[in-house]
């Protein structure tokens, strides 16, 4: 076995056995992080690289902490290249102290040893986030990031189309969703009651609400579990709805088609996340006052299981001097009541629990009928299962994904995707089994 491989593994059992230390290399970050926590000659300066509008935030921190300066690097988003740039840097021993790392990424960076453990300095304030965020910013059992924002799954419908087609309220059930599909296209097939489910994220979504997962761990191994029975019964019932034309082809808030669409009332729902709302608002502004927000249909009656898609969580780079300080930040920018309003006003939904209620969530909101849309994002997120663990390979999922589903069907897709994760983990270098 070569050293890069007995360095990933070891890694790993960091990562998910929480029993060993890390390798050579972190040890000596570790000692220099010691330095800076003891008090650094001067202040502390930090380079904090993302992709959302925090350039408030970081002016707001450093007017009021002179002593630590954050310096803000605006970089492509996460996929289209703002891993990379992080990587690449960190490699080249100029990377920065924080960086925004989406949940679904965390464990990818941490095998790369690229995000350091946290726990020593966060754990103290993680019960300002709702479990969830928690547990997405965790690897087993210890923290590799400061929770930002959530996304948590309701149902966008269109009022007056409900109204149109006679049906009196929203499906509480998937059941019941699609037999308003049903009747929706029996009364015109050109019309469609949602949207199809088409990609990896949506369907690991759905997965999160059936309570399963698509990973776990144990000891230094990996189970690979996508084809799992609550995964199956997800897809197969989207194909279903696809197979007969219950649902619309294109996507939703964002998609060009499904704007189009919209605009000629072919469309009545679409199921996506709280920030889904900033696309109906920008794009579909002549539609204020149609749409309306629901809980996202569950698979049992009154269960009350929800979802959640995207978000991301402040994490602190392997390497940094300043470790203490950089989560101080990092909390200030999750919690802080203005930084948190200031992140709403930038469109992202609070994994904070107090910032849940700030008043711009509360009240009604004008594009949704007046409707009070945040107690319905509340409920929502507070309804998330904290059963999922996140796996080391998510690019690779969903490049995948992508390519089964348009080659065959769902359920074809979730077979095909078991395999082909089993075999790039095991290229990792990384103990892993099929669940």
């Amino acid at each position: 076995m070569d050293s890069t491989t007995i360095r990933t593994r070891r890694l790993l059992a960091l990562a998910t056995a929480a029993v060993i230390a890390f390798g050579a290399g972190a040890c000596s970050s570790d000692k220099d992080d010691s330095a800076g926590e003891s008090g650094q000659a001067g202040p502390v300066n930090m380079e904090f690289w993302g992709w959302a509008g925090y350039e408030k935030i970081v002016d707001r921190w450093n007017s009021a902490h002179p002593n630590t300066k954050v310096t803000f690097k605006k970089i492509p988003s996460g996929p289209k290249g703002g891993y990379t740039q992080i990587s690449n840097a960190l490699t080249a021993g100029k990377g920065p102290c924080l960086a925004q790392i989406e949940y679904q990424n965390i464990p990818s960076m941490l095998v790369k040893n690229s995000v350091m453990d946290i726990t020593q300095y966060a754990n103290g304030s993680m019960d300002k986030y709702i479990p969830s965020a928690v547990s997405a910013s965790s690897v087993g059992g210890k923290i590799y990031g400061v929770p930002v924002d959530v996304g948590p799954m309701v149902l966008f419908y269109r009022k007056d189309l409900f109204a149109k087609y006679g049906l009196s309220k929203p499906p509480a059930t998937w059941a019941q969703y699609k037999a308003d599909a049903e009747k929706v296209t029996a009364a015109d097939p050109g019309v469609k009651f949602g949207t199809v489910l088409g990609d990896a994220g949506g369907l690991a979504s759905f997965t999160l609400q059936t309570g399963q997962s698509w990973y776990s761990t144990k000891g230094d191994s990996w189970t690979v579990s996508i084809d799992n029975p609550g995964t199956r019964k997800v897809a197969s019932y989207w194909q279903d709805l696809k197979d007969q034309g219950l649902v619309a082809k294109h996507g939703n808030a964002w998609d060009p088609q499904f704007n189009k669409a919209s605009e000629a009332g072919k469309v009545l729902t679409f199921v996506g996340a709280a920030w889904a709302a900033g696309g109906l608002k920008s794009d579909l502004q002549n539609l204020s006052g149609k749409w309306r927000v629901a809980p996202m249909p569950t698979w049992e009656a009154g269960d009350g299981r929800s979802a959640s898609s995207g978000g991301s969580a402040t994490s602190v780079m392997t390497g940094c001097k300043a470790p203490k300080e950089a989560v101080q930040f990092a909390d200030f920018l999750s919690s802080d009541p203005q930084a948190v309003k200031l992140g709403i006003e930038g469109g992202l939904y609070p994994a904070s629990k107090a910032g849940q209620d700030d008043p711009s969530l509360t009240g009604g909101d004008p594009y949704f009928g007046g409707q009070k849309v945040g107690d319905v994002y509340k409920a929502s997120a507070a309804e998330v299962p904290s059963t999922w663990t996140n796996g080391p390979t998510f690019q690779q999922v969903e490049t995948d994904f992508t390519g089964a589903i348009g080659k065959g069907t769902l359920p074809d897709a979730v077979t095909s995707v078991q395999a082909s994760t089993v075999a790039a983990i095991k290229k990792l270098g990384l103990s892993v089994t099929n669940g």
